[in-house]
């Protein structure tokens, strides 16, 4: 069990992609699932964060994304993972991770 309280849930599977239509095609495709309460959450979550620096000088909000490769019962091979943030510190308003 962890430690923290997460600001919001949300799971996401991907799959290879067995005919590439461009060599630009992605590699891998899937889903991302959030139940809608979750999602109300993420909403919540984004519009609250103030954001920081980022690749090129863009303002980001970045969101902890974790993955493990995984085996489905008919033997395919797939990426199963989480994404996921602390709660926000109610002292400071800003999330922390």
């Amino acid at each position: 069990m962890a430690d923290f309280e997460s600001a919001f849930d949300a799971k996401f599977t991907l799959f290879d992609v067995r005919e590439k239509k461009s060599e630009r095609g992605p590699d891998k495709t899937g889903t991302l699932e959030i139940e809608l309460s979750e999602a109300m959450k993420l909403a919540e979550y984004l519009t609250a964060h103030p954001g920081e620096d980022g690749y090129g000088g863009k303002t980001v909000i970045k969101i902890p994304v974790s993955a493990w490769n995984a085996r489905s019962q008919g033997g395919m091979e797939y990426i199963n993972g989480k994404i996921w943030a602390k709660k926000t510190d109610s002292s400071n308003a800003i999330p922390v991770f």
